[in-house]
C-alpha cells in the first residue's frame, strides 16, 4: 500500500484540492467532455468521409484510406493502453484517497488513461491528415480536456493523462510517417 501512496501523494493532493464534488455546472461539464470521447475520436472521421462521399471532387480511395488510419491510430493506441493497464495494475485517485470522489466510471485499472489515448489518437491523426489551425485549435482543446476531465472526475492521476497522451500521439504519428504517408505518395503517383 505504501508504494502506491507514497510516490502518487502530490499527485493525490493536487486531485483532492482542485476536485470539487459541489460545484455541479463543473461536474457535469467535465462529465460532459469525458462522455463524448466516442462521439468525437470516431464520429468526426466518419462524418467527414460520409461528407466526402458525396462531393464528386473528392478522392474516394484517399478518403476511406483516410478513415482506416484514423480508426486504426486509436484501435492500436486503446490496445497499448489496455495491455498496458493489465500490466501495471494501479489503482485509481478515488481507491486509495478518501478525499477524492469517483465523479465518472473508470474500468479496471488507472495506468494509463484510456480515454485520454483515444482522445489524443484521434487528435493527432486528424490534424496529420488536416494540418488547419480550424482543425488543430479545436481538435487538441478538446483533447485536452477530456484529460483534465479524468483528473478532476477522480479517476485518473495526472500521470495516467501523460502516459496517455504519449501512447495515442505516438501511435498515431508512427502510423503515419510509417504506413500512411507512404501510401499516400504512391495514390498520389498513379
Amino acid at each position: 500500500m505504501a508504494m502506491v501512496i507514497v510516490p502518487n501523494l502530490a499527485q493525490l493532493d493536487f486531485i483532492a484540492r482542485w476536485q470539487n464534488p459541489q460545484a455541479t455546472f463543473t461536474v457535469k461539464f467535465f462529465q460532459f467532455i469525458s462522455d463524448s470521447i466516442s462521439y468525437f475520436s470516431m464520429g468526426v472521421p466518419v462524418a467527414i468521409t460520409v461528407a466526402r462521399e458525396f462531393n464528386k471532387q473528392s478522392d474516394k480511395k484517399q478518403d476511406r484510406l483516410s478513415l482506416l488510419y484514423v480508426l486504426l491510430s486509436i484501435a492500436i493506441a486503446g490496445l497499448i493502453s489496455y495491455a498496458m493497464k493489465k500490466t501495471f495494475t494501479e489503482p485509481r485517485p478515488y481507491e486509495v484517497d478518501a478525499r477524492i470522489v469517483q465523479l465518472s466510471v473508470g474500468g479496471g485499472y488507472s495506468l494509463p488513461s484510456g480515454h485520454t489515448t483515444e482522445a489524443f489518437a484521434s487528435a493527432v491523426a486528424l490534424t496529420l491528415l488536416f494540418p488547419r489551425w480550424f482543425v488543430i485549435i479545436p481538435m487538441f482543446g478538446w483533447a485536452s480536456l477530456v484529460a483534465l476531465s479524468r483528473i478532476y472526475l477522480g479517476v485518473h492521476y495526472p500521470f495516467d493523462i501523460f502516459v496517455g497522451m504519449f501512447i495515442g500521439s505516438s501511435v498515431s504519428i508512427s502510423f503515419y510517417f510509417l504506413l500512411f504517408r507512404k501510401h499516400l505518395n504512391r495514390s498520389s503517383t498513379k
